[in-house]
């Protein structure tokens, strides 16, 4: 038996978890900057970037944990598999970003009501704004180069949150400059718009994970008739249904066949409609199929 496409796919996930081992770095290595800078300063929207930042690093842990302990296979205990791990930790970690990103808030709006000494602005400062900056656009030029090379949709996901930062930061070092203009208001506002832009990463991680903890749909129905259809020997395709995650999806569907099908011959129809499912929609990982004879009304879901 023919194993290399295993090992293929072994040393994929071995380079993917070896790119987000060295984005994660960076993203530690900014966060920490900007937060050590935040503090010594005294700048709300430093130290809130340095949140965001720490958001990335978050997001990173979070692959890692999932490409290690969410990719382990199904045992005794976890049927279905351990997909859902991946889910929880994106949970949690969306969570935590929403306790930190409520406290800052809280910070910058009370300095924008009541007043705030306006933080230390020095060329250091810019130093650390801008060089942040640059390693955030390298690390997303190199993770979105390496999504591509991998074909890792999560790498290309992180990649463009990764893009997403830099206006974050921009939008930081106009508060910054702000502030070097005797603009004291400009540090709580830019810490405030970042706050709203964690609060928005924050909803996409909680919807997106909670609506598959719910078993939204997570395959498109008519894609799955459509390959169905296409096996020969198939004459409909109904009942269609998924869950799990897109990169662990169950699809579960009923087959019409001829009548007069052989047991033997429609079971082994239903493992090439399965393969074909697998093939076409890698997302798959499996596929339960009940034969139907052709010509029984479709049953409605």
């Amino acid at each position: 038996m023919n194993t290399k496409p295993r090992f293929d796919a072994m040393d994929r996930k071995r380079a993917v978890q070896r790119v987000l081992v060295i984005v994660m770095v960076l993203n530690l290595v900014v966060a920490v900057a900007k937060a050590i800078f935040g503090w010594w300063s005294g700048s709300l929207a430093i130290a809130a970037d340095a949140l965001h930042s720490f958001v990335d690093a978050a997001a990173n842990v979070a692959g890692l944990v999932a490409m290690r302990w969410a990719a382990a296979p199904p045992d005794q205990q976890h049927p279905y598999g351990h997909h859902k791990i991946e889910i929880a930790a994106a949970a949690g970690i969306g969570v935590l970003i929403a306790l930190g990103a409520l406290e800052f808030g809280r910070s910058a709006l009370d300095a924008l009501l009541h007043g705030h000494p306006p933080p230390a602005v020095s060329a250091l400062g810019f130093a650390v704004i801008i060089g942040t900056w640059v390693v955030n656009a390298f690390v997303a030029s190199y993770e979105h180069r390496r999504a591509r090379d991998l074909a890792s949709a999560y790498l290309s996901a992180d990649a463009m949150h990764t893009a997403s930062d830099l206006v974050v930061t921009a939008g930081v070092l106009l508060a910054y400059t702000g502030v070097y203009f005797g603009l004291a208001w400009a540090d709580p506002v830019g810490a405030l718009l970042v706050m709203v832009m964690i609060a928005r990463v924050t909803w996409n991680v909680l919807t997106d994970n909670l609506s598959i903890l719910v078993d939204h749909a997570v395959v498109e129905p008519e894609r799955v008739r459509a390959v169905a259809l296409s096996v020969p020997g198939v004459s409909g395709c109904h009942r269609v249904r998924s869950r799990g995650t897109t990169r662990a999806a169950y699809v579960d569907l009923h087959l019409q066949v001829a009548g007069d099908l052989s047991v033997d011959a429609a079971h082994a129809l239903s493992h090439r409609v399965e393969e074909a499912l697998q093939r076409e929609l890698p997302g798959i990982s499996d596929v339960t199929i009940h034969i139907e004879p052709a010509g029984d009304p479709p049953e409605a879901l």
